[in-house]
C-alpha cells in the first residue's frame, strides 16, 4: 500500500487530501498551490463542499507527465473569532 501511495505521487496520501484542501481554503487570502496524486471520490466530495459552504474555487490543472493533478486557491482568510487575545 505505501509503495502504491508514493507511485501516485503528490505532497500526501490520498485519505489525507481533503484536509490538505481544507487547510488551503482557511488560510489567509493568499494563492495556495498543491500537487496531488489521481484525486479520489471523497477528495472530490471535499471540493463541492468547499464551494458550497465557503465560495472557494479551485483551479484544477492535470500533469499528465508526473500523473499528479495541481490545485490552486485563493484562501478565504477564516479568523478564529473564540481566540482570547492576551
Amino acid at each position: 500500500m505505501l509503495l502504491g501511495e508514493i507511485e501516485n505521487g503528490g505532497v500526501v496520501d490520498s485519505s489525507h487530501q481533503g484536509l490538505l484542501f481544507l487547510l488551503c481554503v482557511l488560510c489567509p487570502p493568499d494563492g495556495s498551490k498543491v500537487r496531488v496524486g489521481k484525486l479520489t471520490p471523497f477528495s472530490i466530495g471535499t471540493l463541492r463542499n468547499i464551494r458550497d459552504f465557503l465560495g472557494v474555487k479551485f483551479v484544477i490543472k492535470p500533469e499528465p507527465v508526473t500523473n499528479t493533478v495541481i490545485l490552486k486557491c485563493v484562501g478565504c482568510g477564516m479568523k478564529n473569532l473564540s481566540r482570547k487575545i492576551s
